[in-house]
């Protein structure tokens, strides 16, 4: 298959819910302003009709987002066109929180730095999304009273959402793939171009997606710099938060008891990503050991006599030295770049699964999609979906009947073989599932145990038992 033939196959199969990743990266609108993959592809979708040319959509988009997507230093502009007694129509990722001792609704406009906006009671009910980790969307906005103060209100709200993906409707496109053919259809929706890797370097790529199809599926990504280990994090889905080093506290992460608000694993997104995980200065590290190993193990953490669950998945991406050859890890125990906590073996058996970045190449000028992938909106709605669906509705996903001697080895292994399932559509009784499914779920869990070995020779062996 060449890649006129792939643009081909994929244009039939979901036509409108597709987009040409050429001409998104060609069009540089992320240049302009810095908004994710999601934004921007939508943005092209709006203003390309037939008979423009790259110029003129590019005119067009940069000209709405000049508008309506204010950089920072003209927050205060927009604050006094408000001020003045205008509405204004602003891009942007709006969020809602109701604050029940308040009795009110609290609006983040991020674009603006306002965290105590409002809404009124029938946007909210028109856009719940608003509650479940924000949404991209138009949203204008006035200035009303409230009492003796004036409050910023969101009187109208458009979502960002070219369209939704019927999971029926993927099933049959699947039909219409063989597993390598699917496999370059996610790379290429993903933003990478498939014919830039070898088949390998393809078949751990894909692995990056695992964490938002599965429920509190816990991973790492151990690479060298330059890999685009973040890159799909950042840009493909609503759901995901990617908290680029620096400093962590217990409130970040679990709870604020100041506030009662639950911080980043409390369940309002699918996945929380730490980049430059080897940088990572986690502030109180001690308890947050502590409550990492209770929420890995059970999706859930006490804090303050509380006990909070979620369904948050954990992903950490760190940079590791590679050997002379720059195929292989530098070291045996690798997981030692990660900070002192993950060096115990109580906390790193909790993790399903390493990726080995190591075998994937530095992003190139080859690297980028070069054709036509499902818009990254939708994409991402999708995988949100694949998390919660029913067995009846989308009949992938069920693992067959594993044993081994280890549970959290054979539990880590079901997980794992789960996401697969769903991402590449393949039951156990396809014959690709022992190569794309099974095999790539034993040897992420491998890579864990074989660090466990490194860390605790005593307690744990390198071989891993499982079977079915």
């Amino acid at each position: 298959m060449n890649k006129q033939e792939l643009d081909e196959k994929i244009n039939a199969a979901f036509s409108e819910l597709v987009i040409d990743k050429a001409l998104v990266r060609q069009l540089k609108i992320s240049e302009k302003r810095t908004i994710p993959s999601f934004v921007e592809e939508w943005l092209i979708t709006r203003f390309q009709k037939p008979g423009k040319d790259y110029a003129e959509i590019y005119q067009d988009v940069t000209g709405f987002m000049s508008k309506h997507l204010p950089a920072k230093n003209e927050k205060e502009k927009i604050k006094y066109q408000l001020y003045s007694g205008n509405s204004v129509v602003l891009l942007d990722r709006f969020e809602v929180e109701v604050k029940v001792a308040q009795n009110r609704l609290s609006l983040t406009i991020p674009c603006l730095d306002e965290t105590n906006a409002t809404l009124s009671d029938e946007v909210l009910v028109k856009n719940e999304s608003l509650l479940t980790g924000g949404q991209w969307g138009a949203g204008r906005l006035f200035l009303r009273d409230e009492g003796k103060n004036k409050v910023i209100e969101l009187v109208e709200f458009n979502p960002m959402q070219s369209g939704k993906v019927r999971l029926e409707q993927l099933i049959k496109a699947r039909e219409q793939f063989s597993t390598r053919e699917w496999i370059y259809l996610l790379l290429r929706t993903m933003g990478y171009e498939p014919f830039a890797y070898t088949e390998e370097q393809q078949n751990h790529i894909i692995l990056r997606l695992l964490p938002l199809v599965q429920n509190n599926l816990n991973m790492m990504e151990l690479a060298p710099k330059g890999t685009g280990k973040s890159f799909i994090y950042s840009n493909l889905s609503r759901h995901v938060w990617l908290n680029s080093g620096g400093g962590l506290s217990q409130a970040q992460l679990f709870m604020n008891l100041n506030t009662n608000k639950v911080g980043l694993l409390g369940g309002k997104y699918d996945l929380l990503v730490l980049d430059e995980g080897q940088s990572i200065n986690f502030k109180g590290a001690d308890d947050i050991h502590a409550k990492f190993k209770d929420y890995l193990e059970s999706g859930q953490f006490s804090i303050g006599g509380k006990k909070v669950s979620s369904e948050c998945g954990l992903m950490i991406l760190a940079n590791i030295d590679l050997s002379y050859g720059g195929d292989s890890p530098k070291q045996n125990d690798y997981i030692r770049h990660l900070p002192e906590m993950f060096h115990e073996s109580a906390l790193l058996d909790r993790f399903h699964g390493i990726i080995p970045g190591w075998k994937i190449p530095k992003f190139s000028s080859d690297s980028p999609a070069q054709g036509f992938g499902i818009k990254a909106d939708v994409f991402g709605e999708y995988l949100h979906q694949l998390r919660t669906v029913s067995y009846v509705e989308f009949p992938f996903g069920n693992p067959p009947e594993l044993k081994g001697n280890y549970i959290r080895d054979v539990n880590a292994v079901r997980r794992l073989v789960s996401a697969l399932s769903k991402l590449l559509l393949l039951n156990p009784e396809h014959p690709d599932y022992q190569e794309y499914v099974l095999n790539p779920a034993i040897d992420l869990r491998q890579r864990v145990r074989s660090q466990l070995a490194e860390l605790d020779p005593h307690e744990f062996s390198k071989p891993m038992d499982v079977r079915f």
